[in-house]
């Protein structure tokens, strides 16, 4: 059985709230979960409530081979846990940032200021 560390939709319309669980990588987004490992509140505004997770629980997993979202994986890293499971962006090339264009002024303001009085 492949194990998955992933957030399961709670709460109602537009104000939703997630759950960090184990589940089974065959099961559906919000199907039955193996353990709940904490929550995620986007709403909240205190920031040591917005998520709260079990860090030891979570190592547990993922030494015994659970594979964890790139949402989760980001979240762990920000709580301190390091892992070689985490799934994090690589660094190579930056990407290139568009040159804006050069702005053209409206016509009939150039004409204005370029004509003799």
């Amino acid at each position: 059985m492949s194990v998955k560390l992933r957030l399961k939709r709670m709460g109602r319309s537009n104000a939703s709230f997630f759950r960090l669980n184990a589940i089974d990588s065959r099961s559906p987004r919000d199907g039955r979960a193996i353990e709940e490992l904490g929550y995620y509140d986007p709403r909240n505004k205190d920031a040591t409530k917005q998520f709260v997770v079990k860090l030891d629980r979570c190592r547990w997993w993922l030494d015994h081979g659970a594979i964890p979202s790139g949402t989760v994986s980001s979240m762990l890293k920000k709580n301190g846990l390091e892992h070689k499971g985490l799934k994090l962006p690589r660094p190579g090339k930056p990407k290139p940032v568009p040159v804006e264009a050069k702005k053209k002024e409206p016509a009939t303001a150039a004409a204005t200021a370029e004509a003799p009085k």
